[in-house]
């Protein structure tokens, strides 16, 4: 039957007989699942084009390796348990696994402000420099199109027949040409015929700074000639700056001299060692990660930062802890009267976006006109120097990220408290306990164990809560000798500044700082899970 699959069965009978029955089998043979596999397939197989048509060959390449995999988990029978993991597992390698491998790929390269573009990219703009050869001089003009792009007309002054016309331009009056677009073709043009539009003035040109974006952008002519402006009014022939060579050299045609790419500067130099043009990406080993080692701007400072940002974290999660430990508990007594709103104005912090908060607490804990220290100096007692002090500004940022924490604490604790039977406590009761010996023999250790995942991962986040530090003191006061260093950086501040203020933007040094500080949290991480796994043992 057309659009379905048929089989035959015999039944029992003589060979030959008429006893063979026919079944149709009612699944079609173009199932929903081959056009939804087709929906999702050639759509992402178009993205995938167009990522190998804009250079990303590698990202192309993954993509497919991807929509291969895709396709074949949904329509093959043999790894049907995979299609229901596939989801999770593409989003785990795409969000998690990724940026890791990107990250470390990233650390052990010369990525940086100054050497952004691939090699290839920066050989392209080195070959597109040219130089005013004097030969040809052309009178221009822009004509306006009714879709608001432009059109430039060339004549040549001395020639009226030589006209040239070149394909719609988008001018953007005021704004300089990107000197890394690719010049724009002219096409000839009949001696009695004229571009279509509107012509303009030379007036119109200056006052709405139509000759700007004209500076520096290049035009080929039908036979590979250039063309570029020069002045307000005229465009001349121009000459190719550079001429490459089969050694992988490039020859300056006008005085002769030649440079070369040095990889491992990631710069084209010349015979004297001086960077022409553009930086470009290149392999850097570990170089990186020995400027973190070996840089004493960097290593001073180090063990310092390191050390106040381990006691952060951990004083932040044992600090947050007892306190939402410790409301959670009151909260839970019965005879408590409103506690309904106690709790939901103690969680009252949660519900504020913290970057409020933190700007609140800034001015709160001003020195010369903070409430904090107004209230003190009315009380007669001793006034802090909370941004000049640093152990002042460490308390600080210790009560404000205590006060931002807790509420997420009190929470996690109060839906452990509610999981304890209170049968165990009406027991104890019977055995003449109290709620102390309650709390400490009973209730910590059933919760506790559930926690501890929920503690690693608040010690990770303030491990690395930059924003907390950036807003509230932007890591001040400055450490004596430490440079860039403040009293009151973490690690992601210091490294942060690091790596893009003091030293521009660098993110090959960026990259392996934070592989580093993976590989110190993660460490830190897996050692109190072991320590914490053996305390239950315990």
């Amino acid at each position: 039957m057309d659009g379905y699959r048929s089989r035959r069965c015999r039944v029992a009978g003589t060979p030959g007989d008429s006893n063979t029955a026919t079944f149709v089998d009612s699944r079609p043979a173009l199932s929903i699942r081959h056009l939804l596999v087709a929906l999702f397939a050639l759509p992402a197989l178009y993205l995938d084009f167009l990522a190998y048509e804009s250079g990303s060959v590698w990202i192309a390449l993954g993509l497919l390796i991807v929509i291969g995999l895709g396709i074949y988990v949904y329509l093959s029978d043999r790894v049907e348990a995979y299609r229901y993991l596939f989801p999770g597992l593409f989003g785990f390698g795409l969000f998690i696994i990724f940026p890791l491998v990107y990250t470390v790929f990233v650390s052990v390269t010369r990525y940086s402000s100054s050497h952004l573009l691939p090699y290839e990219r920066a050989l392209s703009l080195l070959e597109q420099e040219t130089f005013p050869s004097g030969e040809v001089s052309y009178n221009y003009k822009l004509f306006r199109q009714d879709s608001g792009s432009f059109v430039l007309f060339l004549e040549d002054d001395k020639d009226s027949s030589h006209r040239f016309v070149s394909e719609p331009l988008d001018l953007k009056p005021g704004k300089e040409s990107n000197l890394s677009e690719p010049p724009a073709k002219l096409s000839r043009l009949n001696a009695d015929t004229m571009p279509p539009g509107k012509a303009l003035e030379f007036a119109q040109v200056v006052r709405e700074k139509l000759y700007i974006p004209l500076r520096g952008r290049q035009f080929i002519l039908p036979d590979g000639a250039v063309v570029g402006a020069e002045g307000l009014q005229k465009c001349g022939s121009r000459q190719r700056l550079w001429q490459m060579n089969a050694d992988g050299s490039l020859t300056n045609l006008r005085d002769g001299s030649k440079v070369r790419p040095n990889f491992k500067q990631g710069y084209f130099v010349n015979d004297k060692g001086d960077q022409v043009g553009v930086g470009f990406q290149s392999f850097s080993g570990l170089e990186n990660y020995t400027q973190i080692l070996t840089d004493s701007r960097i290593q001073g400072p180090f063990l310092r930062i390191f050390i106040w940002t381990v006691v952060f974290s951990a004083l932040s999660v044992f600090g947050g802890l007892c306190i939402g430990m410790f409301l959670s508990v009151l909260l839970e007594w019965k005879d408590l009267r409103f506690r309904k709103v106690y709790r939901t104005l103690l969680i009252l912090p949660y519900a504020v976006p913290s970057l409020l908060s933190i700007l609140i607490f800034k001015g709160l804990f001003s020195q010369d006109f903070g409430a904090v220290n107004e209230f003190l100096r009315a009380l007669h007692l001793f006034t802090p120097d909370w941004e000049t002090n640093p152990w002042g500004a460490r308390a600080m940022i210790l009560l404000v990220n205590l006060w931002l924490g807790y509420p997420y604490m009190m929470l996690v604790c109060t839906g452990m408290l509610q999981s304890v039977p209170s049968t165990i406590y009406e027991a104890s009761a019977l055995d003449g306990s109290n709620p102390v010996k309650d709390f400490f023999h009973l209730t910590l250790p059933l919760v506790f164990p559930p926690l501890i995942p929920i503690l690693v991962a608040s010690f990770a986040f303030n491990f690395n809560n930059f924003t907390l530090v950036y807003l509230l003191t932007g890591g001040g006061p400055r450490m004596i000798g430490g440079g860039i260093a403040g009293e009151t950086d973490l690690l992601v501040t210091y490294t942060f500044n690091l790596a893009f203020r003091d030293s521009g933007t660098n993110y090959g040094l960026a990259s392996a700082i934070a592989t580093l500080l993976f590989c110190i949290v993660g460490t830190l991480a897996w050692i109190n899970l072991r320590l914490s796994a053996r305390t239950i043992k315990i």
